[in-house]
């Protein structure tokens, strides 16, 4: 059992990251290729990215096999939503940690020896592993980033809403049926069951928690960056329909006013779809204004904002646009 203690300083600094990882969501979607069981909405996109992995994304998936271990030097503190700047900070990894990480594991037998340049911090080994990271993100994540941006939105839009009604103390309780939340006098407990087995217990120590929802990670896990926040990532409820790209609802309605239904899914602000999508806050407005229009969506206006939200028929439209 992972245990978190924390206080009322850890409480009052915990905040929840409105966008997933895409490293901690590469590295998970790397094991969760090898898994030989995985949710029933994940068994079409497991079979496709099999059938796509090529010998240049190896070095990468290579470190992704241990079911146990994933290296820390692959989910840089940066957290970063884009793909350029993450592999920046992996990039920059000094070679010490490489070879601390990768070296032993080495020797054990866990990695093959193949990995053995880039446990030296060989420039062309990470060259290697970075090529192979982008490689592996094409065919695994970002080919499917807009539906997972899209169900970390809405799995935070309830966590908001929880807030608002009930308090932090309820959201933390119903975060995810692998965590347990206790309060235990002056301080609480966020606890959950590690896979490895063992007891540990962690102490913010007034930091605060950062919560990372994830679509990709089969169980929480914890990352101790003893200069910021601990951080915590956890997966979000299982989706209720299959994993895809969406294409066809693209080719029918543009890439990006697709994409700008599907976060509107999650009733966001002008200002929010503008940045869920990556676009301008005025193209935002403009395509907002034409799925209105088109009767795909509704708006409203929630104090200084306005909120947009799914129709019916926008939400016929949006499952029926996500291929079987």
């Amino acid at each position: 059992m992972v245990t978190l203690h924390l206080s009322a300083a850890d409480l009052s600094r915990t905040v929840l990251r409105s966008e997933p990882s895409v490293l901690l969501e590469l590295g998970a979607a790397g094991q969760r290729v090898f898994q030989t069981t995985v949710p029933e909405h994940l068994v079409a996109w497991r079979a496709r990215t099999r059938a796509a992995v090529r010998p240049v994304m190896w070095p990468y998936l290579d470190l992704c096999r241990q079911e146990r271990w994933f290296p820390d030097f692959l989910t840089p503190p940066g957290f970063s939503g884009e793909l350029s700047p993450a592999l920046a900070e992996v990039a920059a990894t000094p070679t010490s940690t490489l070879t601390a990480e990768l070296r032993p594991r080495i020797e054990a037998g866990e990695l093959p020896p193949r990995v053995g340049p880039l446990a030296d911090g060989k420039p062309d080994a990470v060259r290697r592993l970075l090529d192979a990271m982008e490689a592996f993100h094409a065919v695994a994540v970002g080919a499917y980033w807009e539906t997972i941006v899209a169900a970390v939105h809405a799995d935070r839009a309830v966590r908001g809403r929880a807030i608002v009604d009930a308090g932090l103390d309820r959201v933390l309780r119903g975060l995810s049926p692998y965590l347990q939340f206790t309060p235990t006098g002056d301080t609480y407990e966020l606890s959950y069951r590690c896979a490895f087995g063992g007891d540990v217990g962690l102490s913010p120590g007034g930091r605060g928690v950062t919560l990372v929802p994830s679509y990709f990670v089969p169980q929480p896990a914890v990352l101790d960056d003893p200069t910021g926040p601990l951080v915590l990532t956890y997966p979000i409820r299982p989706a209720r329909r299959e994993l895809a790209t969406g294409q066809p609802l693209a080719h029918l309605l543009g890439r990006s006013r697709a994409a700008v239904l599907g976060v509107v899914a999650d009733g966001l602000s002008t200002s929010q779809v503008a940045r869920a999508v990556g676009i301008s806050i005025a193209s935002a407005s403009e395509h907002t204004s034409t799925l209105r229009r088109a009767g795909l969506i509704v708006t409203h206006r929630a104090g200084s904002s306005v909120v947009h939200t799914l129709t019916p028929l926008g939400e016929h439209m949006l499952r029926a646009g996500r291929p079987d």
